[in-house]
């Protein structure tokens, strides 16, 4: 008896403008999917710079001096904490691609070890950060301003520890797509914090003395110890997000190894990054406290936009650790130009803002007159690279969600050292541009930046397909 195989069926012809019809809706649900994530992250971005905002007009009635000294204090901070941080958010693709391979396990696992992690990067950023008075010195700035950058960052350095727990609890809970509940907490952290500024720089008769500007220094450390309570409460609260289920406490060298070798390439490129921006700081406090103080609030309006392009980006690196750890190639294609396009659309939108009314803008820090004359000119040279600013982030976003972070570390490294440092400096101090010349520099860095990145993005995501990097060490 023979079997009699049945002709195979006929593939269906499908016509080409099926397929780009298919694509164009899984691309309009990839937006979505995007933006969904997105919203939450973007508010809590926003949160974060609308402390750093209440902080600058809060402090801006006690002078120039004080306005200078917080500003450059703060700067100062960021650029350790970024460095730190950065490190901290090696938790971030390790998370994003378990979770999109349905591993909740090695999700946990992650977040225990990027505890561990926090902890210890707290010691180092804690001891430089009590050495503001002496960087503001050697940095070459006035007694006065030096001497309140010096009490300001000391306040500061309490608020280390919580802050980067913090972020390595923020990191687990975005990583599988939870955006909401980091950004109510830090809305909750503003509230505190306009509260606290109040409290401290004023005082409260009978309670807590004036401290002036520094004040508002311990404003800022009392508010990260109530976001870190918060969130705490809220994990331990939520049975299926309990971060300790299932797994050891204790530090594991391997999963640990794995975790810096991706954080440490997004710290030092987060650190070239606000470098960049705090050496611009540092050549406007040479030019004298005007030009210091109108920095100050125009980069506060720039950071302000950027906060939602980088909201948005993080939104898609997430977006692409999930489609890596399933093995959706496609679906990470889809993540990273849905990541571009609503990003440089959203901060080019922006430069068409910052041309149109850079006075009433900057206004709305300050009465001065010349610091809105010379904030309105530093802030038409922001509207240059905003649009530059979103594709660099875009892309160093779309490259994190696939474990790609050393190259990228070596692009920043050229853009906004090797390129931005000394155009800045140049232009600055050798043309007639003075402060403008500072500013021009740096479009300068985020244009090569954002080009180099873009090919980079080609090269990782289409021509060779990133693998996921998930830890798979038993519990």
């Amino acid at each position: 008896m023979s079997t009699v195989l049945a002709p195979a069926a006929p593939r269906r012809f499908r016509p080409p403008t099926v397929g780009r019809r298919r694509g164009g809706v899984l691309f309009f649900h990839e937006l979505r999917a995007l933006l969904m994530i997105a919203g939450p992250i973007v508010v809590s971005q926003l949160g974060q710079i609308g402390m750093n905002t209440t902080d600058t007009v809060m402090v801006g009635p006690l002078g120039a001096v004080a306005l200078a000294g917080v500003g450059l204090g703060s700067s100062l901070h960021m650029a350790v904490l970024v460095v730190f941080s950065g490190t901290v958010l090696g938790m971030g693709p390790l998370v994003s691609q378990a979770f999109g391979a349905g591993d909740r396990e090695a999700c946990r696992r992650t977040l225990v070890q990027g505890l561990w992690l926090a902890l210890a990067l707290s010691v180092p950023m804690a001891w430089i950060t009590l050495e503001g008075h002496a960087l503001a010195l050697a940095l070459g700035q006035e007694a006065a301003v030096a001497a309140l950058v010096g009490e300001y960052m000391a306040a500061l350095a309490w608020g280390v520890p919580p802050v980067l727990l913090f972020m390595a609890l923020r990191q687990y809970l975005e990583g599988m797509g939870r955006t909401t509940p980091p950004m109510v907490i830090t809305l909750v952290g503003l509230a505190v914090n306009v509260a606290a500024n109040y409290a401290f720089i004023h005082g409260v008769e009978g309670w807590i003395p004036a401290l002036g500007a520094v004040g508002s220094g311990w404003a800022t450390t009392l508010v990260r110890w109530v976001m870190l309570a918060a969130m705490l409460g809220y994990l331990l609260l939520v049975p299926e997000l309990h971060p300790f289920r299932g797994v050891r406490w204790r530090p594991r060298a391997r999963e640990l190894r794995t975790m810096v070798g991706i954080g440490a390439p997004i710290g030092a490129q987060l650190g070239f990054e606000v470098s960049l921006f705090s050496l611009a700081a540092v050549m406007m406090g040479w030019f004298g406290a005007l030009e210091l103080g109108a920095h100050q609030v125009t980069i506060n309006i720039a950071a302000t936009t950027f906060m939602v392009g980088l909201g948005t980006s993080l939104a898609g690196s997430i977006r692409v650790g999930h489609h890596v750890g399933a093995g959706r190639r496609r679906g990470a294609h889809r993540a990273a130009l849905g990541t571009y396009t609503l990003v440089v659309g959203f901060m080019g939108l922006c430069a068409l803002l910052f041309l149109s009314v850079p006075e009433a803008l900057v206004g709305l820090y300050t009465r001065d007159p010349e610091i809105i004359r010379l904030g309105s000119s530093l802030l038409l040279m922001a509207a240059l690279f905003q649009v530059f600013d979103g594709g660099q982030v875009a892309g160093l976003c779309s490259l994190r969600g696939a474990a790609d972070t050393r190259v990228p570390m070596l692009v920043t490294l050229l853009g906004y050292w090797l390129v931005g440092i000394p155009a800045a400096y140049l232009l600055g101090f050798h043309t007639p541009l003075g402060p403008v010349g500072v500013w021009l520099g740096l479009c300068v860095a985020l244009a090569v930046v954002a080009v180099l990145l873009a090919i980079r993005v080609r090269q990782v995501l289409w021509r060779h397909p990133a693998a996921a990097v998930v830890s798979r060490q038993a519990a």
